[in-house]
């Protein structure tokens, strides 16, 4: 069962892995491009106010919530599934009654075992190498800008309907120092943005180089394992 069933099914698995990756990549690098031409062209459109700026920061600020903790939540249990293969397969060494002080851990390469060892054995160690702490923490700081910004929002609407009514020349100084808040506010969000997406470019990059390798060298160790055995026999 486990050499002739669970091994080509994580096989297919990673097979699968490897091509998501190549289009989760892909889709954030443009991503990345768009959030950047987008902001470079800011100026060529108008600015929405009020009510429905509130809205849209609103409603940015739930989906990016979702996000963040769906992806914590994936990584914990795609770390929580390989390592528990990987715990699993160590039910099937054979260990020696009496340990010696001198005696090396179980090396699956080493011991050129089944290639499904090599294969869980390296895919628990790339999850846990991802940078996927990186990841979430520009994802709170881009969390931490919107809170900022919809906060200014919230006492900007507040102030207006606590205010008087402003002199003409109030009111045109008033709104050159919006315009100018305005500006930074989006410089600000901008930075965030750039910073998570350029974040889960890499997160896909390294991932799609994890099970690249994970594969290339699952093959290399089945084509070890089955030599021994012919040489053996």
């Amino acid at each position: 069962m486990r050499d002739e069933e669970l091994y080509p099914q994580l096989l297919e698995l990673t097979d699968g892995l490897v091509r998501m990756w190549k289009a989760m990549l892909e889709c954030h690098h443009a991503q990345y491009i768009t959030i950047s031409l987008a902001y470079h062209s800011r100026n060529t459109t108008g600015t929405m106010q009020g009510d429905a700026r509130r809205e849209i920061i609103t409603r940015l600020l739930e989906e990016i919530e979702l996000f963040g903790l769906s992806f914590a939540n994936w990584i914990n249990s795609h770390t929580s599934y390989v390592e528990a293969l990987n715990g699993w397969l160590q039910h099937c060494i054979l260990q020696p009654r009496e340990r010696s002080r001198s005696r090396r851990p179980f090396s699956p390469r080493r011991a050129l075992a089944p290639p499904i060892f090599v294969l869980c054995r390296d895919w628990c160690a790339g999850i846990k190498s991802l940078p996927s702490e990186e990841l979430s923490d520009a994802i709170r700081n881009f969390l931490s800008d919107l809170h900022t910004l919809m906060e200014q929002e919230n006492d900007e609407l507040l102030k207006k309907q606590n205010s008087t009514q402003a002199s003409m020349l109030e009111s045109e100084v008033k709104a050159n120092e919006d315009n100018g808040g305005e500006s930074a506010n989006l410089s600000c969000m901008h930075a965030s943005l750039s910073k998570v997406l350029d974040r889960l470019t890499k997160f896909s990059e390294a991932s799609l180089k994890m099970y690249e390798d994970i594969r290339q060298k699952s093959e290399v160790a089945r084509t070890a394992y089955y030599n021994c055995k012919t040489i053996r026999a």
